[in-house]
């Protein structure tokens, strides 16, 4: 033990960054890596090589509030956002301080307990200062104060001068405040996006927002999301009053629908759907009902999440859709001897590519949909010694009952004649269809 104490007898410091590369990417997950990327050139250099795998990077455009979801896999998950000056409550809150390009962001970071929760859901906040696009805008207040000319000393000026930031005079300041802040939310994000490109090299994984946190949505969406390739894009809807349920237009849904990517994982989030929205099968084609009738092919997207009301969703949709990974909210109008034929098809088919299927059903449907589904096909106990790690992501993975065998009387393994496996599970008001697929060697 002397070996690792200074002459004094105090220890010395622990040089974290010069362990080995192997024990630093056991460790990393443990930490918040994105502070520490952000503390000095050493720890995004040594970062940088490491090739740190990242699970998402994630812009978010959400009630008028801007920021990013970061995580690396199997780590932590950082969010941050962007307020303007004015917007602050408490400036003295912002205690932290960054740089990135030589553009500087006070912050509240979450290690701040005083200031958790004040947070709305986000871990760190930085400001920036939006006067700055203001006609005859200057950074500082300059505040003049003559000097008693009695207690003046020789050489002495006759006044001095206090500078104080505009757009904060009417506030305590914080300690980390300089005039070199960014001017608006999007220089906030494009700065992030370069640095994340830099130390993690990882670009834009998706985008999650509403139709008005943006100033043209159609242009957002067409220049990041149809002509740039991302992984995922997640639609919320909008709070006509601040106690209203999430609202979305029938056209906006359809319109998502009509232009996402196929390869791009599309979530829609709403409590209510506003103007009549109806898919109905017409042959090969669904014709979708947006107060006026608009022609286009079914769901083409290959992973679609509906977090909303389906009540215009039947089995047809289901059948003729191309998804791969499907979740549908409550309401639709599939009915047990539906699940039934779409469990058969499978059987019957050779679709290599299907993942899963998850609906919400009514609790009081569970039971008879239970039974009817089990004793329709040749099936066996689930094998609850399957290592969930070597298989890729699907609504069980997340799902806690199922690590604590709850699930398990409640699900029955199937097998298809080409040895693809498949659980079937009737669990409260879920219906989970998992078709398993080996994690493949990227992961």
């Amino acid at each position: 033990m002397q070996s690792s104490q200074r002459g004094n007898g105090r220890p010395k410091p622990f040089r974290l960054l010069d362990l080995p590369p192997k024990i630093l990417l056991r460790i990393i997950p443990l930490i918040d890596i994105f502070e520490l990327a952000l503390a000095t050139r050493k720890t995004r250099r040594v970062l940088k090589s490491l090739k740190i795998p990242v699970d998402h990077f994630i812009i978010q455009h959400l009630e008028g509030k801007h920021g990013f979801s970061f995580g690396i896999e199997g780590g932590t998950v950082v969010s941050w956002y962007f307020v303007d000056v004015p917007q602050v409550k408490d400036p003295k809150d912002f205690m932290s301080f960054f740089s990135i390009e030589g553009i500087d962001f006070p912050t509240r970071t979450k290690n701040q307990k005083e200031c958790f929760d004040h947070c709305n859901g986000y871990d760190n906040v930085s400001i920036y200062n939006s006067s700055k696009h203001k006609s005859g805008y200057r950074p500082f207040r300059e505040t003049f104060n003559v000097a008693d000319i009695t207690k003046r000393s020789k050489g002495q000026q006759y006044h001095n001068v206090r500078y104080t930031p505009i757009t904060m005079s009417g506030a305590a300041l914080p300690k980390c405040w300089t005039p070199n802040v960014p001017d608006d939310y999007q220089t906030c994000l494009d700065c992030f996006i370069r640095f994340v490109e830099v130390v993690f090299k990882c670009g834009v994984t998706g985008y999650h927002m509403d139709i008005k946190s943006v100033p043209n949505f159609g242009k957002f969406f067409t220049k990041n999301v149809i002509k740039n390739s991302c992984r995922t894009f997640e639609l919320s809807g909008v709070r006509p009053q601040e106690d209203s349920p999430l609202t979305m237009e029938a056209y906006d849904i359809d319109w998502v629908l009509t232009n996402t990517p196929i390869n791009t994982k599309l979530t829609i989030n709403c409590d209510r759907i506003a103007g009549n929205f109806k898919l109905e099968v017409v042959g090969h084609i669904v014709k979708v009902s947006c107060l006026k009738t608009i022609c286009f092919q079914p769901l083409m997207q290959k992973a679609i999440t509906f977090n909303c009301v389906m009540k215009f969703f039947a089995y047809e949709n289901l059948a003729q859709s191309q998804c791969n990974q499907l979740e549908i909210g409550s309401g639709s109008q599939l009915r047990e001897i539906d699940y039934r034929e779409f469990i058969a098809t499978w059987l019957d088919g050779n679709n290599r590519e299907f993942r899963y299927l998850d609906s919400r059903i009514g609790a009081k449907h569970a039971e008879h949909l239970k039974k009817t589904l089990f004793d329709a096909f040749k099936t066996e106990k689930c094998d609850m010694k399957r290592r969930m790690d070597n298989y890729e992501p699907t609504p069980l993975h997340i799902l806690s009952d199922w690590y604590d065998g709850t699930v398990y009387p409640n699900a029955r393994d199937i097998h298809r004649r080409d040895g693809m496996t498949a659980t079937i599970v009737v669990h409260n008001e879920c219906f989970i269809f998992v078709v398993w697929h080996k994690k493949s060697h990227k992961h």
